[in-house]
């Protein structure tokens, strides 16, 4: 679970540039009534962020994860390469020597017969 944040609210930069917006706004068109609307759109943009709209932070982790991830994946499968590539040639090395004792075994009965 999260740490929680005190003033998480204060923190949030998007909402004070629409805060800002509106105080901007009302003091180049002198309608003070403007605010308000400032007001709400700070509001709102906590809203969002709040209800999963801020999710750039947890994409930029599900990303950094997916990454992670893949770098794993592919070294697993190069180390699994690497032992069917070695227990290839420890099969073919078995076979080899199978068959050159099965020959020795052959060149002995010759001897003692």
């Amino acid at each position: 679970m999260t740490k929680p944040k005190p003033f998480w609210y204060l923190r949030n930069w998007q909402a004070w540039v629409v805060l800002m917006m509106g105080v901007v706004t009302a003091l180049v068109i002198q309608q003070s009534w403007i605010i308000a609307l400032g007001v709400i759109g700070y509001l709102l943009v906590l809203l969002f962020e709040a209800g999963g709209g801020g999710g750039s932070i947890r994409l930029a982790h599900a990303e950094q994860e997916n990454r992670t991830l893949r770098a794993e994946h592919n070294r697993l499968v190069s180390g699994l390469k690497e032992v069917q590539a070695r227990s290839a040639r420890l099969e073919a090395e078995n076979r080899r020597l199978t068959q050159e004792l099965e020959a020795l075994k052959a060149e002995m009965q010759k001897v003692k017969g």
